[in-house]
């Protein structure tokens, strides 16, 4: 299905989702603030066939190193999943291995088509002019007692990095993450980094103290306890 935004034409694409959780598989949307196809930051639930989710999880394991994505086999724009006229799309599943710092990828698919169908929409945001956020801000998604953070994207320069923590922190609730509400770390200045790429990880510690902003007048305080990495991206996003 094609569409266009209205105000600036959009072409088809291929769009990559880079996965997230066991039981319950998340999808975030790789953006790149050059392209006006892919100015989008999204965060979706997928429904995927089990075989696929047999070959996600053991490739995960025996490939620590690397991350998988779900990449559609059809060119498709972005809009449509936005709005849920499009809740299915042909796809493939991807192993992608990054060197460096996430200069170099190498996308391998390790599966067959297969539909790829969306439970739902957590976030979808067409990025627009806003100023840098005073700290570091994230989104918080998951379901149970799985829950991951994914880097809010103002515009270059920023970072993609999706975390899972590893436990869902005292004071957040499943409707929170089902909303993928926002938090910021306080303790960790964002300001545009005084415009110069973000070469290294922000988030070097394992706990950070941060706000859970599902009230914007009444920030509640969580601490978040990281675990594996999922993803992380400074070229692509700012070219």
């Amino acid at each position: 299905m094609t569409a266009r935004h209205e105000h600036e034409h959009e072409d088809p694409s291929v769009h990559s989702f880079i996965l997230a959780g066991r039981d319950t598989v998340f999808g975030y949307h790789l953006a790149m603030f050059g392209m006006a196809e892919h100015r989008y930051q999204v965060v979706l639930e997928y429904r995927l066939p089990t075989d696929i989710v047999d070959i996600y999880l053991k490739d995960r394991a025996d490939h620590p190193e690397s991350w998988h994505a779900v990449r559609n086999t059809e060119d498709m724009v972005l809009p449509p999943i936005g709005d849920g006229t499009v809740s299915e799309y042909p796809a493939r599943l991807d192993r992608v291995t990054q060197t460096g710092n996430g200069e170099d990828r190498v996308w391998e698919p390790i599966s067959g088509g297969f539909t790829a169908r969306i439970e739902r929409v957590l976030t979808f945001r067409r990025f627009s002019e806003e100023d840098f956020p005073a700290h570091l801000t994230y989104l918080i998604y998951g379901r149970g007692d799985e829950a991951h953070i994914a880097h809010r994207l103002v515009k270059r320069p920023h970072y993609e990095q999706i975390v899972t923590l590893q436990r869902v922190p005292e004071g957040v609730t499943q409707d929170d993450l089902a909303r993928a509400v926002e938090l910021s770390v306080p303790g960790v200045p964002d300001g545009g980094h005084g415009g110069l790429p973000w070469t290294t990880r922000p988030l070097p510690d394992r706990t950070y103290p941060a706000l859970l902003h599902r009230d914007p007048a009444r920030p509640t305080p969580i601490t978040l306890t990281l675990g594996d990495e999922r993803w992380w991206n400074i070229t692509t996003l700012n070219a």
